[in-house]
């Protein structure tokens, strides 16, 4: 009993080590606006998209750190995802109906346009 719990421990261990070999993690830091944590939740939610490892937004700096697969994802993608819930980042302006339909106290001062 032993002996296969062994193996089990070693096959998947072994697993485990080729597959964070073969992720090509990169980190990537950007401003998304919001003001409170409903939208902290929000934003780190739409961040997660697939080949994203975590995302994890500060709402004092309105900077989010992002950790993803570099083969499965662009920044491009988070940016656009996060818009897509309603909050601007510094390089894609959410829907004005979008940003229009959260709450009160999520509706951030945005930059003209």
């Amino acid at each position: 009993m032993k002996f296969f719990f062994l193996i089990n421990m070693f096959l998947i261990s072994l697993f485990s080590q080729n597959s964070a070999d073969n992720a090509m993690t990169m980190t990537t830091k950007f401003k998304v606006y919001g003001n409170c944590g409903m939208c902290e939740k929000r934003i780190e939610k739409a961040a997660k998209i697939e080949g994203v490892i975590s995302a994890d937004w500060d709402k004092e700096t309105h900077m989010i750190s992002v950790v993803f697969d570099e083969k499965r994802v662009k920044p491009s993608q988070i940016h656009a995802a996060i818009a897509a819930v309603g909050h601007d980042t510094d390089k894609v302006r959410a829907d004005d109906s979008v940003y229009a339909s959260l709450h009160e106290c999520c509706q951030y001062d945005r930059a003209k346009q």
